[in-house]
């Protein structure tokens, strides 16, 4: 698992927040509470940890390309920093960042560190930096880290750890993308960060899948949805299946029907439900092995019927057990989502985002009491789902009034 805990101080929404994380962590709260933020913070950990925080490194985790002042938060009655801070662990690794965000010089780090359990191995501050082994003066817009790599001052298990944090991206998917007439901007391997490869990774799932002899992980997808038959990709776009109006990529998405008639059974992604791609996405990005171990899912479940959400969450649930090298966090709106989430399981994670009365925003574990049992659970809260207790108003994350 690649972050275990992770502290964001004035950035954004975000004053001051401690957050402990396991594989499968799902936030949920009001629109504009800080779940977006909190996803985005990690983002800029990302950036760090890969040597620097920029326009290109921010666009290629997904995250708002704002103007620099917008990273820092800006509240009545606090004074406001010229900085936001970033602490995380990771492995054995523990990472703290300054970063100075203004319209003149963007991002630069005004402070640093990176210890390990034997202690620290190396960082920066107004003194200047502190490398072993370093002969030339670093720019403020290099991270220590990146450095430190190239000095060769990371066992291989830290350069793992590092490199998961490093492939960290947000997925936000869009449906005229993922339908194939739409361009993704991002080069986000292997699907893209808003679906515009889905067609080649999917071949390159389903290749791999026949590599491995009994492998149906695939299967899944039909179980969900059972109304097809296959699924697979084509460059061979048929004028009988595609409209000569639409201009869609050289690879395409191709479905068989099995209630449709012998003769005619076939469809592109264009004319698919967009649940089903939205499903299928999620599907390659836990099976492709190029994949980040690292990422999250920004309301992909908004495409999606209320019971599809749960089931969908079961299957990822099912797969994550056999992945402990994966690590999701997921925002959603859909309370359905929340009834997989097993709250006696330390792998799974709830969290309510919500904003203060100051408007700063609080992340809050929803964890059993002390000494409560799931039997225990049942009879307080009277046999109800997760997305019943949410609905009900008990852990928050409600709008006003509702």
């Amino acid at each position: 698992m690649a972050l275990s805990q992770v502290r964001i101080k004035s950035f954004k929404s975000i004053v001051d927040q401690t957050i402990d994380l396991r594989q499968l962590n799902v936030f949920i709260g009001t629109n504009g509470a800080g779940k977006s933020n909190f996803l985005e913070a990690v983002g800029v950990l990302s950036c760090a940890v890969d040597g620097r925080v920029d326009y290109s490194k921010l666009a290629d985790r997904g995250i708002r390309l704002s103007a620099p002042e917008v990273f820092k938060s800006s509240f009545k009655n606090i004074t406001r920093s010229n900085t936001f801070s970033l602490d995380a662990t990771f492995g054995d690794l523990s990472y703290h960042a300054n970063i100075n965000a203004n319209k003149e010089a963007e991002f630069n780090f005004s402070a640093e560190s990176i210890s390990n359990t034997n202690g620290k191995l190396g960082g920066r501050s107004n003194a200047g930096v502190t490398i072993s082994g370093l002969e030339k003066k670093l720019s403020p817009q290099q991270s220590v880290v990146a450095t430190l790599e190239v000095l060769g001052n990371f066992s291989d298990d830290e350069q793992m750890e590092l490199k998961a944090l490093k492939q960290y991206a947000i997925y936000a998917l869009s449906t005229p993308i993922l339908r194939g007439v739409s361009p993704d901007g991002s080069n986000k391997e292997p699907l893209g960060l808003y679906g515009g490869s889905l067609a080649s990774a999917l071949a390159e799932v389903i290749n791999e899948s026949a590599k491995v002899q009994g492998n149906n992980d695939l299967q899944r997808f039909f179980k969900l949805l059972d109304w097809f038959k296959l699924i697979g990709t084509t460059d061979d776009i048929s004028a009988e299946l595609q409209s000569n109006h639409l201009h869609t990529g050289k690879n395409v998405v191709r479905f068989v029907d099995k209630y449709m008639g012998l003769k005619f059974n076939k469809l592109y992604a264009y004319d698919v439900s967009e649940g089903a791609l939205y499903i299928l996405f999620i599907l390659v990005l836990l099976l492709h092995k190029k994949a980040p171990p690292l990422f999250a899912l920004d309301n992909v479940d908004s495409a999606l019927n209320p019971g599809m959400v749960r089931e969908m969450m079961e299957y990822i649930i099912e797969l994550l057990k056999d992945m402990p090298e994966k690590q999701i966090l997921m925002t959603t709106h859909n309370p359905t989502t929340l009834d997989a989430v097993d709250l006696f399981n330390d792998q799974h994670r709830l969290f309510v985002v919500q904003r203060n009365q100051q408007g700063h925003t609080e992340i809050k574990r929803i964890e059993p009491p002390p000494g409560f049992t799931r039997e225990s659970w049942v009879e307080k809260y009277q046999g109800m789902r997760l997305s019943e207790i949410w609905l009900s108003g008990l852990i928050g994350g409600l709008a006003k009034g509702f």
